[in-house]
């Protein structure tokens, strides 16, 4: 049996945010992991000095109202967004180390001038030594130097709330939704003496939230949530995994914002207000178009739309060919039961005809995947509101189906694709593991070696995919050989399917998972469609959604 994997905590004091507790917590109930000690400064930097001076200076006092109006800022989003939020309401809520049986490891610290940094001094990093601890966790604010950061093992991990690729500095969570970012990122690296260049472990994107505090808030905890998978498999493997590429960075260290900056983003809150309300109105449906053509050769402009019947909007169309007649599977949302429906249309080149309710159930059912096997006909529509992936057979096609087994339980994930490669199933499917229904970042695999009464396997790359730019599910088209996953992007402010793009599977098997992106689609033939995020062929018809201002 493995001995456990020995933590330490660096920290600035004794109080520790809702995130370092529940970190506490949770390595409190796993057998391979144990958190032993704390580590906290004897000393503090001397600034005295240079403090005296600067109370004086314009600087200081401009500095001193920019912090003021900035902390009237997080007061007014704290009461208003957090202290509302189901997830977040206790964020900013502080506690003591001291509750919890960690021992306390107290050193002396040599500072930098400016005391933005510091190392260890050779007593200190000499007992430290002692205690044998395997890896530290960086939960302070100082920059580390010197020889603290090789001392243990696996060195230093620290988390960074922003895109290493494109914002580096602070205040974390903010810039993305000034500058209107569809994506906010976070990276768990080791620390080195390269200050913005350490070693990469993992990397995210998700969604930017409606407003700085919230999208900090999100942004730690799934960066939290992902630094304990790490330290799983850290305690497991007893190695860090292999190390992402760095890339340039080309861009300025962001600062915080000034007192300009701050009123330019209440006043695009206030905007954006207005822009959610026009985004939720119920006006503005989706549609499904098809087209009798492949999809290389599809013309959104050229098509047919189904239309919806009042009160409901169709979305998320399958297509498939059954006795030499085409059939549309589709989502039929209704407004006034707030859930939908999987109904079907045959197609041909000039119209559609509505065949009937082909799927129901007491919870929400969308994006009815359809496919054939051995002569059967499946459907893997999605049921993340039931946390389950389930699979429907076809008893009288199209319209009398029965559940055949519930492939996955206990799962929150939704667009699920299931496609049979080298004698092996593999199910594609957008998973929330926080179980959120968040969906719109994470992409996972599993697979099976039999579809019916199989042993779903995850793949151990999960997740493969970290980013709500293509993550999402869309569609799956098969090209002679090739194999093309459709995906969606979210714009900013969780602009839901504002475009989508095709990527062409590469390589697909227990190892590894690879796609090349084939072509994106951002425009769109009308300015009242406000975006698209799904396709789909058989080869004869194509059918499509848009998203349309009425």
């Amino acid at each position: 049996m493995n001995q456990k994997l020995k933590i330490g905590l660096l920290l600035e004091n004794e109080h520790i945010n809702s995130h370092v507790k529940e970190l506490i917590e949770w390595a409190s109930n796993q057998s391979e992991i144990e958190i032993t000690h704390y580590l906290i400064a004897n000393n503090t930097p001397s600034t005295q000095n240079s403090r005296i001076k600067k109370l004086s200076s314009l600087s200081f006092i401009k500095k001193y109202m920019n912090n003021y109006f900035k902390k009237l800022v997080m007061k007014y989003e704290e009461k208003r967004n957090l202290s509302n939020s189901r997830i977040h309401s206790n964020i900013s809520r502080k506690y003591k180390i001291t509750e919890f049986e960690i021992k306390e490891f107290k050193y002396d610290a040599v500072f930098s001038k400016n005391g933005k940094s510091l190392a260890f001094d050779k007593d200190s990093i000499e007992k430290l030594r002692g205690l044998k601890l395997d890896v530290l966790l960086r939960f302070n604010k100082r920059i580390l130097r010197g020889e603290i950061l090789n001392l243990n093992k696996f060195g230093i991990l620290s988390l960074h709330l922003g895109d290493d690729m494109k914002y580096r500095g602070g205040p974390s969570g903010f810039w993305e939704v000034y500058n209107k970012e569809p994506n906010s990122g976070f990276i768990i690296q080791q620390l080195t003496e390269n200050l913005d260049n350490g070693n990469l472990i993992f990397r995210g994107k998700i969604s930017t939230e409606k407003t700085w505090l919230l999208n900090r808030s999100e942004l730690n905890m799934r960066s939290y949530f992902y630094l304990k998978q790490n330290l799983k498999k850290l305690a497991t493997n007893r190695e860090l995994p292999n190390f992402l590429k760095n890339t340039p960075y080309t861009d300025k260290v962001y600062r915080n914002p000034t007192n300009y900056q701050l009123l330019k983003y209440i006043l695009m809150r206030i905007q954006n207000k207005l822009s959610d309300s026009n985004f939720n109105n119920k006006n503005n449906r989706y549609q499904v178009g098809f087209q009798k053509s492949s999809w290389g050769d599809l013309e959104y402009r050229k098509s047919i739309f189904i239309e919806n019947k009042e009160g409901t909007f169709n979305a998320d169309p399958f297509v498939i060919e059954k006795e030499n007649k085409n059939y549309c599977f589709v989502e039929c949302f209704d407004y006034s039961e707030k859930k939908a429906k999987i109904n079907v249309y045959e197609l041909s080149e000039k119209e559609s005809v509505f065949i009937g309710t082909a799927l129901e159930e007491s919870f929400h059912l969308s994006f009815p995947y359809i496919f054939e096997f051995n002569n059967d006909i499946y459907m893997v529509p999605e049921s993340s509101k039931n946390r389950d992936i389930r699979l429907y057979k076809c008893q009288n096609f199209p319209l009398e189906w029965t559940l055949q087994e519930v492939l996955i339980s206990d799962i929150d994930a939704a667009d699920t694709m299931i496609l049979r490669k080298d004698n092996r199933w593999w199910m594609l499917t957008n998973e929330d593991p926080l179980k959120l229904n968040n969906h719109n970042y994470q992409m996972n695999i599993y697979y099976s070696d039999n579809l019916l009464n199989g042993d779903w396997i995850s793949h151990k790359n999960n997740p493969i995919i970290m980013d709500s730019n293509k993550a999402r599910n869309a569609g799956l088209v098969f090209d002679e050989e090739s194999i093309f996953r459709v995906s969606q992007a979210f714009g900013f402010y969780k602009k839901y399917g504002e475009n989508f793009s095709l990527n062409k599977i590469e390589v697909l098997d227990s190892n590894n998972y690879s796609e090349k992106t084939f072509s994106t689609h951002t425009k769109f033939f009308d300015k009242n469609i406000l975006g698209s995020h799904h396709l789909h062929s058989n080869k004869i018809f194509s059918a499509f959604d848009i998203w349309k201002k009425t």
